[in-house]
């Protein structure tokens, strides 16, 4: 698949089958991760990959221990009068509760430690969404679905604590990872003629 046709229907893909994904595919998302710029190329990151049924069902009742309490955030999301909101708001309540079905979490760190001073965070940031982007683009390219979320924030401390994350390691984006269930469409995006400028704003 051409890059293009692969960054033109790269959506996050979170309606996942549990059938299992090889390693070399998993090895192949994390090179194209590791592809990624980074700042002076300090390369600061670390992928956690979480294959274990069992640590994948205890890391999802660690993020969402009661799936009930997600029903307001649901209702609120299906009522809202945008189509595409109601549907990112279907889809994220389906993978937060179906998440330990997902065959692949990938935990995407990165650190602070870079040259210069002073150390700031953008700096990590900067390359955990780039290599997660590049992740996300290759799954497309696999026929993979990749969805990047930020469920670890619902319980940072108990995943870092479950995953054994260092003390100066950050836990950047989860990343699940499976065969999809539903097709890929093109992502809807603004036409480039409404954000691109020449010389001035």
């Amino acid at each position: 698949m051409d890059v293009f046709e692969a960054m033109e229907s790269a959506m996050t893909m979170r309606w996942l089958s549990d059938k299992p994904v090889p390693d070399e595919l998993v090895e192949k998302l994390i090179w194209a991760g590791t592809r990624a710029p980074s700042p002076e190329n300090s390369q600061l990151w670390d992928f956690i990959v979480v294959k274990s049924p069992e640590q994948r069902a205890r890391l999802h009742e660690t993020i969402v221990p009661d799936i009930s309490a997600l029903d307001a955030i649901r209702g609120r999301l299906a009522g809202a009068a945008d189509p595409v909101k109601r549907r990112m708001g279907e889809g994220a309540y389906h993978l937060m509760s179906t998440l330990r079905e997902a065959p692949i979490l990938i935990f995407v760190c990165g650190s602070s430690f870079v040259p210069g001073d002073p150390r700031e965070d953008r700096y990590q940031f900067s390359a955990i969404y780039g290599a997660t982007q590049n992740m996300l683009v290759a799954g497309r390219a696999l026929g993979l679905g990749v969805a990047p979320t930020g469920l670890h924030h619902l319980n940072t401390r108990g995943v870092r604590a479950m995953l054994k994350v260092p003390d100066h390691k950050t836990i950047g984006m989860t990343v699940a990872v499976g065969w999809p269930t539903r097709p890929f469409r093109p992502v809807k995006r603004k036409p480039i003629a409404d954000v691109m400028h020449f010389d001035t704003w």
